[in-house]
């Protein structure tokens, strides 16, 4: 789950505009009509090509000395730049589709399983990659990739959060989210490195497939085993991690005490009505999925518009991603989940604000430049905070579910978001920044609104999630109906 397969487009749909050179006649005399002081730094250029509607292979050749699918099928000026935020985009709405698929999979047959098929899924449809010939195909294949990639990284964080105890659940955040942060480096380094596009593709397929290894050894969570009734399995993982502490327990005389809680789809949906904490949470949650997405992706998709080359753009943002996800730990602990996320939106609202006005700092960087680091920090704070949020929030009996909803929001986020960079080059570039200043806000209200989940045990169930709410007053009720239910089902009998 290093995040490279969502980026792979970046670099192997690259559009070299100052990389090419006249083959017509009309392109030679559009270049001796130019300015000697023009050409050739301003004539090579995307205006050149767009505003005279030049041709790939009639008026002009490619010379950049990579490749990408976008040379290779002419996917430049606005018609074919469309067409290139289609094929980003499609690799979410797969990720949407998979996730509200997975939603009856988490809680059913585990996280470990989940994770797995994911991986080899996203990993085959990126291998698929190094043979496609169309736009098409390839759209097929982003489908499958974002299917794939967000199965297995959801899987994934539902295992972590079970299996780490209440003190240590921010480090392990952290943790896995600055993993995410270097598969965003690597990735722009595959790009840099790899002059052909297929095999920037056939590289990742292959590291999915390396780093898939450890999730084939990987134990079940026994918080989820006991919720789904299956005591053998969770003691086995006990026994496991015992004997990886040196402690070697056998767990055949202990009895776990635990509430079974086997429900089948519809089951599950219907406690989102019942219970009332639990409905507010997870609908308060997916808003805020949806806006964090936005922003993050917008930033993501839009870093070739804040400096002028794309290898250090992202670079600069994989660090500030890196910075961010490490920040989030001392924050969320020193103030709390919820204070620490208004903490970072508001910082992320500043900064939209600080990006408006037009100030050169040096020859290549404005205050849009260092204004647009610190959103993108803030955002992907926001981003890796979410993550925690919720799943501390969700009962074991409904992470997976909750999760898969929560990820599916932030996938249609994920769709618009990479819509988001067009608007630089179709309206004023305070547009998008107005727009993503009045998202973050919209997500502080929500925010404000949920529980601070800090220094609290994860629920199991939705009973717990309304006790620790403190909603006593509700599970006594709820409890006393079930118990009349009950007692008349028995006289019934």
């Amino acid at each position: 789950g290093i995040n490279a397969e969502y980026g792979i487009t970046i670099f192997a749909g690259i559009i070299p505009y100052s990389d090419w050179e006249c083959i017509s006649t009309k392109c030679f005399d559009l270049l001796a009509n130019s300015t000697s002081e023009d050409a050739p730094s301003s004539f090579y250029s995307s205006k050149t090509i767009c505003d005279n509607d030049l041709q790939s292979g009639k008026d002009f050749n490619w010379t950049s000395n990579r490749t990408s699918f976008s040379m290779d099928w002419n996917l430049y000026c606005d018609s074919g730049e469309a067409r290139f935020s289609v094929i980003s985009s499609f690799f979410f709405i797969g990720a949407t589709i998979g996730l509200l698929i997975s939603t009856a999979v988490y809680d059913r047959f585990g996280r470990r399983i989940g994770a797995v098929a994911g991986n080899l899924l996203g990993g085959t449809a990126t291998l698929l990659g190094l043979w496609a010939t169309s736009v098409e195909m390839l759209l097929v294949l982003r489908v499958l990739q974002g299917v794939g990639m967000f199965v297995q990284m959801t899987g994934m964080y539902c295992w972590i959060v079970e299996l780490t105890p209440t003190h240590l659940r921010s480090y392990a955040n952290a943790f896995f989210m600055s993993v995410w942060a270097v598969g965003y480096f690597i990735v722009t380094c595959y790009g840099y490195a790899i002059p052909n596009w297929r095999y920037i593709f056939l590289t990742v397929a292959l590291t999915n497939y390396i780093l898939m290894m450890p999730i084939l050894f990987f134990p079940i969570s026994p918080r989820f085993a006991l919720v789904r009734g299956r005591e053998k399995e969770a003691k086995k993982t006990l026994e496991f991690f015992s004997r990886l502490c040196n402690n070697e327990t056998n767990m055949d005389d202990v009895k776990l005490v635990f509430k079974e809680r086997k429900q089948n789809f519809l089951e599950q949906l219907k406690d989102f009505l019942i219970y009332p904490t639990l409905r507010k949470q997870t609908l308060l949650g997916l808003l805020g999925w949806f806006i964090v997405a936005v922003l993050f992706y917008g930033f993501s998709f839009s870093w070739v518009h804040i400096s002028s080359n794309l290898y250090n753009g992202h670079m600069i943002a994989a660090v500030s991603k890196l910075v961010a996800y490490v920040s989030t730990l001392p924050l969320a602990n020193i103030v709390g989940r919820r204070k620490a996320m208004l903490v970072i939106l508001a910082t992320g609202l500043f900064s939209n604000l600080l990006a408006m006005p037009d100030v050169t700092i040096t020859g290549t960087w404005r205050l849009e430049s260092i204004a647009s680091l610190l959103g993108d920090m803030a955002c992907s704070a926001a981003f890796g905070l979410i993550y925690l949020y919720t799943s501390e929030l969700a009962p074991t009996s409904h992470r997976g579910m909750v999760m898969s909803l929560s990820s599916a929001a932030a996938r249609v986020g994920s769709f618009a978001g990479t819509y988001v960079s067009l608007l630089y080059s179709i309206t004023d570039r305070r547009v998008p920044l107005a727009l993503f200043a009045v998202m973050t806000g919209v997500f502080m209200v929500a925010v404000w609104f949920l529980s601070d989940s800090t220094g609290k045990k994860i629920p199991e169930t939705p009973q717990d999630v309304e006790i620790l709410a403190g909603n006593q007053q509700f599970v006594e009720t709820h409890c006393q109906h079930e118990k009349l239910e009950n007692s008349a089902g028995e006289e019934e009998i």
